[in-house]
């Protein structure tokens, strides 16, 4: 029954529960009693060797999680750094283009300065965005320039 807990415990663990039963003079007699002690150790041992591979697998998940994280992190911040200079003259722009509408009178959209844009950015500019994509990134940036724009117009009112 002993060689059945090799699987389960270090061999000098296994070798102390065997002196250990062969040592008392009441286990030592009484095999059914050694039997159901050993399975009792080998339930035991299965229990604990569960509960440390979740915990184990718990821990790689977390590790794993935290540097995605962190990866994602210097991603967003490379990314960020790309599209910065783009984003400052891209906003430069359309201030300017915002101011001059709001001083005719006129409400400036999203939309109708992308449409300008795109038909009148100068040669040397590139765009950073994917070309297929280039129209809804730049409407959604210009969105967000345009909140900007108007709480700085209302907030000097």
């Amino acid at each position: 029954m002993i060689d059945d807990l090799e699987d389960l415990m270090p061999f000098k663990s296994e070798r102390k529960l065997a002196n250990f039963l062969r040592a008392e003079p009441l286990l030592n007699q009484n095999k059914e009693l050694q039997n159901k002690i050993i399975s009792l150790i080998q339930e035991i041992l299965t229990d604990a060797r569960t509960e440390w591979c979740k915990a184990r697998a718990i821990s790689i998940d977390s590790v794993i999680k935290v540097h995605q994280r962190s990866n994602a992190h210097k991603g967003a911040v490379a990314r960020d750094k790309k599209y910065k200079q783009f984003r400052e003259e891209f906003a430069d722009m359309q201030k300017e283009y915002f101011i001059k509408a709001n001083q005719n009178g006129q409400n400036l959209t999203a939309n109708s300065f992308v449409d300008w844009f795109l038909i009148n950015k100068p040669k040397t500019m590139t765009i950073p965005y994917v070309e297929y994509n280039q129209k809804n990134k730049l409407r959604q940036l210009a969105q967000a320039n345009n909140r900007e724009f108007k709480k700085l117009l209302h907030g000097k009112s």
